[in-house]
C-alpha cells in the first residue's frame, strides 16, 4: 500500500466518524423556571460527547468552559431527573475564575428537552442534574429543566431582572450546596 493510498483511507474513517456526529445546544433552568446565562453547546459521537459551557456570550466571562463524557441512562431511583442522556465533567469553576481551582463539576444532562406548558412553564422530570465535589469531598448539588431556547427579554443576559441568575451565582450557587441528595446519603 502506497502513503498515499493509506492517507486517503484514513480521510474517509475519519471523515465518516465526524458525519455521524451531532451537535445540540442546551439552555439551563433551574428548578424554579429561573434561566441561567450559561448554556451548552454538545456534539455526540459514538458515546462520546464534548463541547462547551459557554459563558462568554450571555454571562460575560473571559472564556468558556470545557465539557467531555459519556452518553448514560440516569435509573428512575428517586433522584429529581432520570433517563437517557449524557454525564461530562464541566471546568466551569476553573474558567470563572480563570484560573486551576481543584473544584469540580459533573453534569447529568438529559438528550431531550424538558417539557413546557408555555415558554418557561415546564413540568414532568428535569432536565439536568449536577453535583460539585473538590479534594474528594461532596460539597453541593443543583438540578433544573432544559430547554432549546433562550429568553431573549433579558438583553443578551445582561439584566439581572427578577427572572435571570445573575453572573455571580453561575458557578456559586449555593441553594443546595452542603445537603447531598437523600439517595447519596445512604
Amino acid at each position: 500500500m502506497t502513503l498515499k493510498t493509506l492517507a486517503i483511507i484514513t480521510l474517509v474513517v475519519l471523515g465518516s466518524s465526524f458525519a455521524s456526529a451531532q451537535t445540540g445546544t442546551f439552555y439551563i433552568w433551574d428548578s424554579t423556571d429561573i434561566q441561567y446565562c450559561n448554556f451548552y453547546v454538545i456534539t455526540y459521537n459514538s458515546g462520546v460527547v464534548a463541547g462547551v459551557d459557554n459563558l462568554t456570550t450571555y454571562c460575560q466571562f473571559p472564556v468558556d468552559a470545557t465539557v467531555v463524557g459519556f452518553d448514560t441512562t440516569l435509573p428512575n431511583d428517586g433522584l429529581p431527573t432520570h433517563g437517557k442522556g449524557m454525564i461530562f465533567g464541566d471546568n466551569i469553576y476553573d474558567a470563572e475564575c480563570y484560573c486551576y481551582s481543584g473544584d469540580q463539576w459533573t453534569v447529568w444532562l438529559s438528550g431531550k428537552y424538558s417539557k413546557e406548558h408555555g415558554k418557561g412553564d415546564f413540568y414532568g422530570p428535569y432536565g439536568w442534574l449536577g453535583v460539585a465535589g473538590v479534594s474528594g469531598f461532596y460539597f453541593g448539588d443543583n438540578y433544573g429543566w432544559v430547554s432549546s431556547w433562550y429568553d431573549s427579554r433579558r438583553r443578551g443576559g445582561l439584566d439581572a431582572g427578577p427572572s435571570v441568575v445573575p453572573k455571580s451565582k453561575v458557578a456559586g450557587d449555593s441553594t443546595t450546596a452542603g445537603t447531598p441528595p437523600e439517595e447519596l446519603r445512604k
